[in-house]
């Protein structure tokens, strides 16, 4: 159902704006490399014109929000049109926004999996290729293995490309090796060409990049960690004995009495107990959350 919904919109939004897109391709390359590299499976024509129907769509839920708004709190004229031009345009910026962002964010999520598990996906390679079991079979047992993320995909779309387009294997890795957002994972594949074009010895091959992509992920986790004791001191100072240290000097200062800012002690230790310690930390862990690096 949700995907019969999603054609259609996706129709419809081509039939309307499709235009657009056919006067302004140069302007949109960028965002073509993104969606071929997030493995989106969707035309850029289409995700253009579906960004243009939707953000129509919020402008006019937009608009038929403030107004009902309107209707139950009493708005002078003049805020009423600001608050309606300014949500308006905010709601539609945003939408647009996040259509972009969204292949931006797609490509680095499949970048971040792919560099996580290429190391143990690699081992396993070189484990099956040292069997000698064809290159075609290893990238099928490679596809059979979720625990590879966006590993397996690309193994997956490898064996599409064999089994449904009727690739050579040849074809079918150079096809993958040039959507992958992965540097790593597009010298890989393009190592695997080489050496088999060159008639060279791939269990050889991929035993030296499994040690060295295993070395590499060492060396990232190692990182990683002394980069995140750094973090833990940081927290400790700003978020932990410098609030404790401000709420001692505030109960103290309660005592005598007065206002900073217009606020009596007890509000502004209420405030930063409840509402600036929470943000705070709250932000801390995003902060952690986005740079972790998935090693």
């Amino acid at each position: 159902m949700a995907n019969l919904f999603f054609s259609k919109y996706k129709r419809i939004s081509v039939l309307f704006f499709g235009w657009a897109y056919d006067k302004n391709k140069k302007t949109f390359d960028h965002l073509q490399e993104h969606m071929r590299n997030a493995n989106m499976g969707i035309l850029v024509k289409a995700w253009v014109s579906m960004s243009a129907l939707t953000a129509i769509l919020v402008l006019f839920a937009t608009a038929l929000g403030v107004y009902a708004m309107s209707q139950i709190f009493i708005i002078e004229a003049l805020y009423f049109y600001v608050f309606l031009f300014s949500m308006c345009v905010l709601t539609t910026s945003t939408t647009l926004l996040l259509f972009y962002i969204y292949p931006i964010e797609r490509e680095d999520s499949r970048r971040k999996s792919i560099d996580n598990n290429l190391p143990f996906a690699t081992i396993h390679m070189s484990a099956v290729a040292s069997a000698g079991i064809p290159i075609d079979f290893m990238f099928g047992l490679i596809s059979s293995f979720t625990e590879y993320g966006e590993v397996s995909e690309d193994a997956k779309t490898i064996m599409r490309n064999i089994k449904t387009f009727g690739m050579n294997y040849i074809d079918a890795i150079k096809d993958v090796e040039n959507k992958t957002p992965s540097t790593d994972f597009k010298s890989l594949l393009s190592g695997i060409v080489s050496t088999v074009q060159s008639g060279g010895d791939l269990v050889t091959y991929l035993n030296s990049m499994a040690e060295k992509a295993l070395f590499d992920y060492r060396i990232k986790r190692e990182k990683y960690v002394k980069t995140l004791a750094t973090y833990a001191d940081i927290y400790t100072v700003l978020l932990v004995a410098a609030p404790l240290m401000m709420i001692s000097l505030l109960a103290t200062m309660s005592i005598i009495g007065g206002e900073i800012m217009g606020m009596s002690i007890q509000d502004l230790m209420f405030v930063i107990t409840w509402l600036v310690l929470p943000l705070l930390n709250v932000a801390f862990i995003a902060f952690i959350h986005i740079t972790y690096p998935n090693v």
